[in-house]
């Protein structure tokens, strides 16, 4: 079979990006599939997703199968302290997937012990390993695998692409941003809005940018950048604060006399809400939020904020005062060209089963205190 597909067009489009889309779907479904490059391969499945039976083909199929887990894991579950790259475990004779899992993170509870000495550095292209890292994160899986490397491919039913394709997928995700419909919504607090849709072609996410009253586009629009929250903004948990600073955040604006909140799906960070919830339990066990995101094998935050900007500028903003706490989302959308010329704080009231969340955004994330407007910002334009 060929080795990946080098992008040529067809009915459907360029073939390397289709099969980057094709392969996140069969990681899904608990299928191996391979990242090449001339001369070197990976040949992995998720091990969230995998079966029985594809696990025992996979390690049947090299003299070499392993256990990869990205540097987050390995350093967060003391299984390598100094990790910098991709760290593997060799899988000698039959693998029992229950035990792997657990050494993946997926135990339920607490993380579970391992045999840290069992581990050390992946001895294959990090390149591929990092890309197939990035697959597992883009199809919302956590990011620990089973395969083995080597040079071709001949398998046939396997999905093969190639790493230029997953690094081109990466870099593209606002490529294909597009509004799809929107209407007039009355809001609680806010009845002169419009909510519009953007579908991001490129990934299958979708988008809201709820337009509050008549935000003048040509002056500096106040603007929310809000990560969906099914648990807080739905059914209001009390782990977080996100539904307090939702409401807030349209009241606020509305009160401002208009602008922008875009809802974002970046549930969890952006890890999705099967793992914040698997988060959850860990932190159950007393570990930090951004922590246990590194106990799955995340990084402390997953989010981009380029769809937010694509999203911004297809409006017509392009100078906002953000509406924030978080100076990343700042620093962000000035790298992808809007101006952010003032922020405005974002005032919430802990409470017995969030504080240690809040606390932990302020002093590991280097949020910023919610009574100040201090953050470098352009001087005179903070509230």
């Amino acid at each position: 079979m060929q080795e990946g597909k080098r992008g040529n067009i067809g009915l459907n489009g360029n073939t390397a990006a289709l099969a980057v889309d094709r392969a996140l779907g069969e990681l899904r479904r608990g299928r191996s599939i391979a990242v090449v490059e001339p001369g070197s391969v990976f040949v992995f499945a998720a091990i969230e997703t995998v079966g029985s039976q594809v696990l025992e083909r996979l390690i049947e199929a090299s003299d070499a199968p392993e256990l990869l887990l990205t540097a987050d894991r390995a350093r967060a579950a003391g299984l390598a302290p100094e990790a910098v790259g991709p760290v593997s475990l060799a899988i000698r004779g039959k693998a029992e997937l229950d035990s792997l899992k657990a050494l993946a993170g997926l135990a339920s509870g607490a993380p579970a012990p391992a045999p840290a000495a069992n581990f050390g550095t992946w001895r294959g292209d990090d390149r591929l390993a990092l890309a197939a890292f990035g697959l597992a994160k883009a199809a919302r899986l956590v990011p620990a695998l089973v395969g083995f490397a080597t040079r071709t491919v001949t398998d046939d039913s396997l999905e093969a692409v190639p790493l230029e394709a997953v690094l081109e997928h990466a870099a593209g995700a606002t490529g294909g941003i597009r509004l799809i419909s929107e209407s007039r919504v009355p809001l609680a607090g806010a009845e002169s809005s419009r909510v519009a849709l953007f579908r991001d072609e490129h990934g299958g996410s979708e988008h809201v940018a709820v337009i509050i009253g008549e935000p003048d586009l040509s002056a500096s629009v106040p603007v929310r950048l809000h990560s969906a929250c099914l648990t807080g903004d739905l059914l209001g948990s009390l782990r977080c604060d996100c539904g307090e600073q939702l409401k807030a955040a349209v009241g606020r604006i509305a009160g401002l006399g208009g602008g922008i909140l875009l809802y974002l799906d970046q549930e969890g960070r952006s890890i999705g809400l099967a793992n914040k919830l698997r988060a959850y339990a860990i932190q159950d066990e007393g570990v930090d939020t951004y922590e246990a995101d590194r106990h799955l094998g995340f990084s402390s935050d997953e989010r981009s904020y380029d769809v937010a900007a694509a999203m911004l500028q297809q409006i017509g903003v392009t100078r906002v005062r953000l509406l924030t706490n978080n100076p990343q989302k700042i620093d962000a959308l000035r790298e992808h060209g809007i101006d952010v010329d003032g922020r405005l704080p974002l005032v919430s009231q802990p409470n017995e089963h969030n504080a240690g969340y809040l606390r932990a955004k302020r002093e590991l994330a280097g949020h910023l205190s919610e009574e100040s407007g201090q953050d470098g910002a352009t001087p005179g334009t903070l509230e």
